[in-house]
């Protein structure tokens, strides 16, 4: 069996040098690289000292000569923002069988957090494989386990559902105080017949492996006659971290928060720590200096500021009758929706700025 391990250095905090630490001072240097490849870097993210957080490793980046970036020297970052959450690339883990059932391939995954980030509750722990069984175990104060299993002997119908046929899935809810965690799947023994050496059924035929893995919400789509035979031979997928600033709640850090102006200290979810956010109203950066600026109601891309009126698209002519005052009118689809369409634009006319409309 091989261990597969993507470490993140635990981070040590300089308890006695953080505590010097004013709001003045939490800002990077002004030639900090904020580029690798297409992602855009953040602080309290940075790649060179003096561009990240001072006194904590975890938000320290590297990006390799290939435009990629990573958190220590193996875990490969896919996306991050400043609003607590990070898209990291975890591997899966695989067993593969002969029909004699001799394992051929067998991976186990284990990954180590570094103490700013645990596993984020958007995310699913997922089985692909017929008649087996997949865990998930963490450890940390209180060890906690997860997993499903997933039954059938022929190949599935393809209608796109994991729901216990060649595939399950199950949500994660992990400890913020969990740092370490494991995942692989078995087969079920009594699924194979010792006295003649092979499988009762034929699923070695189109399911020679089963497939463990972690992914984030809305990024993995089951199908049966692709995933079955290799997975359609992917080997990773993006999970979803939670981080926070620190162990100290809002009250404890106090005026050594490093939320900045026209920001607020919220509370980390994880239990620890705490993170930053722009007021209403405003947007941005909330870590660094005048990062969140008083934003512009009718050019801003953020969805939060902007009223969203949907505007229905043109329909065929297909007509719908409705009966008002005991009249009895045709409309088509095309009017209804322009009448409703002016019916909200009105209601929230107000709600828009004068100088938008």
């Amino acid at each position: 069996m091989k261990l597969q391990e993507g470490v993140f250095l635990v981070a040590i905090f300089f308890f006695a040098y953080t505590q010097q630490l004013v709001k003045g001072q939490h800002q990077p240097r002004k030639d900090c690289q904020t580029k690798c490849g297409n992602i855009t870097i953040d602080y309290p993210f940075g790649i060179s000292s003096g561009c990240y957080y001072p006194g904590d490793d975890s938000f320290s980046l590297t990006c390799d000569e290939k435009q990629n970036l990573y958190i220590g020297n193996k875990n490969e970052v896919k996306t991050f923002n400043h609003s607590s959450q990070l898209s990291f690339i975890f591997n899966r883990s695989s067993l593969c069988n002969d029909e004699q059932r001799n394992s051929t391939n067998e991976t186990l995954i284990g990954y180590r957090l570094r103490g700013s980030f645990s596993l984020s509750a958007n995310n699913k722990f997922y089985l692909v494989g017929c008649n087996a069984l997949a865990l998930l175990s963490t450890f940390g104060k209180k060890n906690y386990s997860t997993g499903c299993l997933s039954l059938c002997n022929a190949l599935p119908e393809e209608n796109g559902e994991c729901n216990g046929v060649g595939c399950c899935k199950t949500d994660v809810s992990v400890r913020s105080d969990t740092n370490i965690f494991q995942y692989g799947s078995d087969r079920f023994v009594n699924q194979f017949n010792a006295s003649e050496g092979q499988f009762k059924t034929s699923v070695y035929q189109f399911n020679p492996c089963t497939y463990a893995f972690l992914v984030e919400y809305g990024q993995f789509n089951y199908s049966s006659s692709k995933d079955l035979k290799n997975l359609r031979n992917l080997t990773s997928f993006p999970v979803s971290l939670d981080w926070s600033i620190g162990n100290k709640t809002c009250k404890q850090a106090g005026n050594t928060s490093i939320c900045r102006e026209n920001s607020e200290c919220i509370d980390s979810t994880r239990g620890k720590g705490y993170i930053c956010k722009c007021l209403e109203d405003f947007d941005g950066n909330p870590y660094l200096p005048n990062g969140c600026q008083d934003i512009n109601e009718c050019t801003t891309n953020s969805s939060i500021h902007k009223l969203i009126v949907p505007i229905p698209k043109p329909v065929d002519s297909r007509m719908v009758e409705a009966s008002i005052a005991s009249a009895h009118l045709i409309l088509s689809f095309n009017q209804l929706a322009q009448i409703i369409y002016d019916v909200i634009r009105n209601h929230h006319r107000l709600l828009v700025p004068p100088d938008c409309r």
